[in-house]
């Protein structure tokens, strides 16, 4: 088992998703959104289930024991969204999965693909370690054999997940608020006070992020699954830490750079796009 797929390489791909096939969409399939992948060298044919027409193929399947195998009466997940992308970082996808949950690319020149999978809503990466990925194929492998089927295990979220609701609900709903107020970056914010920033959303990126999080944050704390959203809040918060909502940071520069994919991230969570519905 080789190392996994950098975050380096992760970001580029993420804006590659933004600014391709997923752009009227932008953040549903940024990388922290997408189902982190180990990187495996192809065996021989013979030891594991290949696909057909020089493609590549899999399920995407609720993983009910959790034991990173889809084990007989194990359903497949339809409809879940499949990326495959190719060394230079092209993009083809996404797919959906058919209603037994598989899915199928192809065919595909020799190169090193990775396959990734967005989280499917109410479901969490399974536990047991066992994930198949990024695969090498040799020229030679192609002319003599097919590629191997390369499978996705989730589990269902514990999570109770009432639905997401955006800047704009959060805003307007000030009853559905589970607190009275929140900490953002080490300072201490009644509802009142995040209620005025939510209307003052503008140039200053600050306020976009500030919006984001604020939202995020609630999302979570009513009941919703965090899994796929929580790293993107950590890094969210310490960045309002070191530029407070309102300290004018423009959208050139260099620090929301840094931060608009946490913010996109946010953004496709609170829109229910990533592991939770929307509010109905």
């Amino acid at each position: 088992m080789s190392q996994g797929v950098g975050q380096t390489e992760l970001k580029e791909r993420t804006q590659q998703l933004l600014d391709g096939p997923l752009k009227h969409i932008r953040a549903a399939a940024i990388a922290a959104a997408l189902l982190p992948l180990a990187s495996v060298a192809a065996t021989p044919a013979s030891a594991q289930t290949v696909c057909n027409s020089g493609g590549v193929c899999g399920t995407v399947y609720t993983d009910t024991n959790n034991n990173g195998i889809q084990d007989l009466g194990e359903p497949g997940i339809s409809l879940a969204k499949v990326y495959l992308v190719d060394s230079a970082g092209t993009v083809s996808g996404p797919i959906e999965t058919n209603p037994d949950g598989t899915y199928a690319f192809g065919p595909v020149s020799p190169d090193t693909y990775t396959i990734e999978v967005l989280i499917p809503t109410g479901m969490q990466v399974n536990t047991s370690g066992v994930v198949n990925g990024a695969f090498s194929v040799a020229p030679t492998t192609l002319s003599t054999a097919n590629l191997f089927a390369i499978d996705f295990g989730f589990v269902t979220s514990a999570a109770l997940n009432p639905g997401t609701g955006t800047p704009g609900y959060w805003k307007n709903h000030p009853e559905a608020w589970p607190v009275a107020g929140i900490t953002i970056g080490g300072v201490s914010y009644t509802k009142a006070q995040i209620i005025t920033w939510l209307g003052k959303v503008g140039k200053d990126k600050t306020t976009t992020i500030f919006a984001s999080y604020v939202s995020a944050w609630l999302n979570v704390r009513i009941g919703n699954d965090a899994g796929c959203v929580s790293s993107a809040m950590a890094s969210a918060d310490a960045w309002l830490a070191a530029h407070p909502v309102g300290s004018n940071v423009p959208a050139s520069s260099s620090y929301w750079q840094q931060a608009e994919p946490w913010h996109q991230v946010m953004d496709a969570y609170n829109n229910g796009l990533l592991c939770a519905p929307h509010r109905q």
